[in-house]
């Protein structure tokens, strides 16, 4: 859903202060409406379900309602000063973006899809629909509401930098050593690099490590996607998980713990939430070198 959801809303921010364009509830434009409609049905189709054409097609259409999102968003706008080749420039630079995100936001779409099976959810699709269009427009009300009183966002607290935690970066070598291929000889420079980026608090046994690396460092082809090989191991109450790298424009991005997708097929069978079963992953943690065993994904 992440990848999906709120890019066309973001995009929609921050380009409007008139109050007095097309009345609707709650000081909503009809371009923010569109937006969470769209977010909301565009949402609702499984991208690991289709084929690569109709995988395109969906990226197509996401890519198509944001680049709308941030068009209408400008238009509305009465005090924008943004001419009209400037206008097109942000529309196509949103749509390009969507496209360079799209494998990246799909890879988190689909953890949070199998983590609403696990927590009982009998239509994870639907309520990832729901939640887009409620975020979509919780987050359009918020900027309009900032606009009518002029209050100023203050900007976030940046993440911190830390040296990469030596067993990760172990693991992460290892999983980029198996191959030759994908980039990898560049990908193994980056994280000679590599730190670790933290928000608020570090987790002392984290299932998701993120990674930063300088902005000068060779980008890997292409830019954005899941290394092909994973390091699968067994949680200590049985679990067969994965972990994976993260490649995001073209740098290393995280590395991250799931549920081996086909065991969790079988799993999930004698798995109930509602009888009190635990998150199976309750005890997974980002596994040493020495525990795991390295496997390169087929793509056929």
């Amino acid at each position: 859903m992440a990848g999906r959801t709120v890019g066309p809303a973001l995009y929609d921010r921050g380009v409007s202060t008139d109050t007095s364009s097309t009345s609707l509830p709650l000081g909503l434009r009809a371009s923010d409406l569109v937006t969470a409609a769209a977010t909301g049905l565009l949402t609702l189709p499984d991208p690991a379900r289709r084929t690569p054409l109709t995988r395109f097609g969906l990226r197509t259409a996401i890519a198509g309602t944001t680049g709308a999102g941030v068009w209408l968003g400008t238009a509305e706008d009465r005090d924008a000063t943004l001419d009209l080749p400037s206008r097109v420039a942000f529309t196509a630079g949103a749509v390009g973006l969507v496209y360079g995100a799209a494998e990246l936001g799909e890879t988190m779409d689909r953890a949070l899809q199998r983590r609403l099976v696990r927590a009982g959810v009998r239509r994870p699709r639907l309520a990832m629909a729901l939640a887009g269009v409620g975020l979509s427009l919780a987050m359009s009300l918020l900027e309009r509401r900032g606009a009518g009183t002029g209050a100023v966002e203050e900007a976030p607290e940046g993440p911190t930098l830390r040296p990469l935690p030596q067993p990760v970066h172990e693991l992460v070598s290892a999983i980029l050593a198996h191959t030759e291929d994908h980039d990898s000889l560049r990908l193994r420079a980056q994280l000679a690099r590599a730190s670790e980026e933290v928000w608020g608090e570090p987790e002392e046994a984290p299932r998701l490590v993120a990674i930063a690396v300088p902005d000068d460092v060779p980008l890997a082809v292409p830019h954005t996607f899941t290394f092909p090989v994973s390091a699968r191991f067994t949680t200590p109450r049985g679990v067969p998980c994965t972990a994976e790298v993260l490649v995001s424009e073209g740098r290393l991005f995280a590395v991250v713990v799931d549920i081996d997708g086909k065991a969790w097929e079988v799993l999930a069978e004698d798995w109930d939430p509602a009888g009190g079963d635990p998150d199976p992953l309750a005890d997974a943690t980002l596994p040493r070198v020495s525990d795991v065993v390295l496997v390169a994904e087929s793509r056929g």
